[in-house]
C-alpha cells in the first residue's frame, strides 16, 4: 500500500528507519522502505547499510552523487506501491502514529504534506543558531496557515504523493545544486490544478548546518532560482508568489538595485558578523539573500524581461 522513500547523504538513518519500520509493521499494511544512498562517506554507508537487513527494507548505494531531484525520481521509479511517502534523511519521528496519519490518504490521487518542526530548545553552539532560527520562524508553519497558501508551503521533506501524480510531474533533474527543487515542484502542481492537503503530521528537522555552510547552501539555492527564471521554468505569474523574487522586482521597479548593492557592500561585514554570531537576525538574512540575487542578475544580466 505504501512505499517509504528516503534519499540519504552523509547522515545516520538507523534510528529513523528503525522507527518507521516499527510503525509500519504495527499498522499491518503492505509496505516497503527504500533507502538510496547518494554516495555518502564510507563511514556513513557502513553505519547505515544494516537497515537493509530489516524485513521490507531495501538499502542501495549509488556510485556517484546524482543530486536531490534525480534521486527522488529514481526512488519513485523503484517503488512497488501506488502511494509514496518521501522524506529527508536528517529527521526524526516525533509521533507514535506518524505512519497511521498518512494511511487514510493512501490509494488516492493526492499530495499530502505533514509539515516540519524543530526542537524548541535553542542550540548551545552559536554556529547552529541561524539555521535553527530560520527553521523555527520560517519553516515551522501551523497547519492552518499552510492550508491557506498550500502551494507556497510545499516542502519535500515530508510528503505523501500518489505514484501516478509523480509520474506526471517529476522533479526537475536539471537542478543539481541544493535548493528550490521543491519550489518548482509546487509551481508545477499548481499549474496542473493538483490540490495539496496539509495535515498536522510533522517530522523534526535535526540536521542543522553551521551558519557559514547554511549561507553557502542558500547562495546555491538562489543560483538555482535564478537559472529557473532565466530558463523560463518560473514565469511572471509565479514571481509574485516567491518572496525573494518579489522583493527584487520592487528594487527593479524603482531603479534601486545599484543603490541597494552599494549600501549593502558598506554593511556587508556587519551583516556577516550578525549571521554567524550568537543573535542572528532573519531580517539581516533576508538582506543577504536579496544581495546574492541582485548581484547574480547584475553580473549575468537580466534574464529576459521577467523583472521589468
Amino acid at each position: 500500500m505504501i512505499s517509504i522513500l528516503i534519499p540519504v547523504y552523509n547522515f545516520n538513518i538507523v534510528d529513523l528507519v528503525g522507527e518507521l519500520h516499527r510503525q509500519a509493521l504495527r499498522a499491518s499494511v503492505p509496505f516497503e522502505i527504500i533507502v538510496l544512498d547518494d554516495c555518502s562517506s564510507e563511514l556513513l554507508r557502513d553505519q547505515n547499510k544494516d537497515v537493509g537487513k530489516l524485513q521490507g527494507v531495501k538499502f542501495q548505494e549509488l556510485e556517484k552523487n546524482i543530486g536531490r531531484a534525480r534521486i527522488r525520481n529514481r526512488l519513485a521509479g523503484m517503488a512497488e506501491y501506488p502511494s509514496l511517502l518521501l522524506m529527508d534523511c536528517d529527521t526524526e519521528v516525533p509521533s507514535d502514529h506518524y505512519i497511521e496519519q498518512y494511511l487514510p490518504y493512501c490509494n488516492r490521487d493526492v499530495v499530502v504534506c505533514g509539515g516540519t518542526i524543530y526542537r524548541p530548545e535553542q542550540p548551545d553552539e552559536p554556529d547552529f543558531l541561524l539555521r535553527w532560527s530560520y527553521g523555527i520562524h520560517r519553516e515551522q508553519i501551523p497547519v492552518a496557515d499552510r492550508n491557506r497558501d498550500p502551494y507556497h508551503s510545499f516542502m519535500t521533506n515530508n510528503f505523501l504523493i500518489s505514484k501516478s501524480i509523480l509520474s506526471q510531474i517529476q522533479f526537475d533533474e536539471s537542478i543539481v545544486q541544493y535548493g528550490h527543487e521543491d519550489t518548482l515542484f509546487g509551481i508545477e502542481l499548481k499549474k496542473k490544478g493538483i490540490p495539496i492537503i496539509h495535515i498536522q503530521n510533522p517530522l523534526v528537522h535535526i540536521g542543522l548546518e553551521i551558519a557559514r555552510e547554511f549561507l553557502r547552501k542558500t547562495s546555491e539555492g538562489i543560483e538555482n532560482l535564478y537559472t529557473l527564471v532565466k530558463n523560463g521554468k518560473i514565469d511572471k505569474n509565479d514571481i509574485k508568489d516567491i518572496r525573494l523574487l518579489k522583493a527584487y522586482t520592487i528594487l527593479k521597479k524603482y531603479r534601486l538595485v545599484n543603490v541597494y548593492l552599494f549600501f549593502y557592500d558598506i554593511i556587508l561585514q556587519t551583516i556577516t558578523q550578525n549571521l554567524v554570531g550568537s543573535n542572528p537576525s532573519l531580517m539581516a538574512f533576508d538582506l543577504y539573500k536579496l544581495s546574492v540575487l541582485a548581484s547574480l542578475i547584475k553580473r549575468n544580466r537580466n534574464p529576459g524581461e521577467l523583472f521589468q
